[in-house]
């Protein structure tokens, strides 16, 4: 069985992906708070901490890195402090563990530049629409390098609006062409973890199967056989023209 630590892994991402997979592999969660679930082990810290880094690596399989601040708005010195130096703190402490596999949580930020009225396929160049954005920019270029210079096996996810149905108040045209509920996203992380193994370096989009969709998923279709079940448009009963 898979050991895989997950760092973010008491967050509303981690949590869900936890309740539902805690019997398909050994899961440990690096986090600034205990998770919900007190049968997993965890590490108590945050990602300026490379030693604690370090001890949460040792025996693990692959990191699903979830951790960082999500908010669009936040300030460029704090992504820099969470985002990216600890992106690269927690990159470090895999290496010298000998962890050689990651899915990283980018985000759809890091194309939110182009025009609404765009879809945007893996192909383009990023042109993130804020700071947040930035980090993740950096997040997949740093892995990127990583993965040519040190043989680390990584898969960018590009996460969109992210939400459980009943929470999901934002009805906006670009929030419904890029929702991705929760229960696609689990799906899509199972589909990672066991297709890791194929792949050096690859981004994915990250949404359900929306009517209309802010980014294309055929290569995540294509390549790990992702199958979306969710479709914001009947979720939230919207017409179509």
């Amino acid at each position: 069985m898979k050991k895989i630590l997950i760092t973010g892994g008491a967050g509303k991402i981690g949590s869900h992906f936890i309740t539902h997979n805690s019997n398909n592999y050994t899961l440990s969660v690096f986090d600034q708070k205990a998770p919900q679930d007190s049968n997993i082990e965890f590490f108590v810290g945050d990602l300026s901490d490379k030693a604690l880094l370090t001890k949460a690596c040792n025996g693990v399989d692959l990191v699903i890195h979830l951790a960082g601040i999500p908010s669009a708005d936040t300030p460029f010195d704090d992504v820099l402090a969470v985002n990216m130096l600890g992106t690269k703190n927690l990159l470090d402490s895999m290496m010298e563990s000998g962890v050689s596999k990651i899915v990283f949580a980018s985000s759809a930020q890091t194309i939110e530049g182009y025009g609404k009225d765009l879809q945007i396929d893996e192909t383009m160049p990023t042109n993130p629409g804020n700071y947040y954005g930035v980090s993740k920019v950096f997040g997949e270029s740093l892995l990127a390098y990583l993965s040519k210079e040190k043989g680390i096996k990584a898969i960018c996810l590009r996460i969109a609006a992210y939400e459980f149905p009943e929470d999901f108040t934002e009805m906006n045209a670009r929030d419904m062409s890029a929702y991705l509920h929760p229960d696609d996203f689990n799906q899509l992380l199972n589909k990672a973890i066991s297709s890791i193994d194929d792949f050096d370096f690859e981004v994915f989009n990250a949404i359900s199967n929306n009517t209309y969709k802010r980014l294309t998923i055929q290569k995540a279709k294509r390549l790990l056989n992702y199958s979306p079940v969710y479709n914001s448009f009947d979720l939230f009963k919207l017409k179509r023209d």
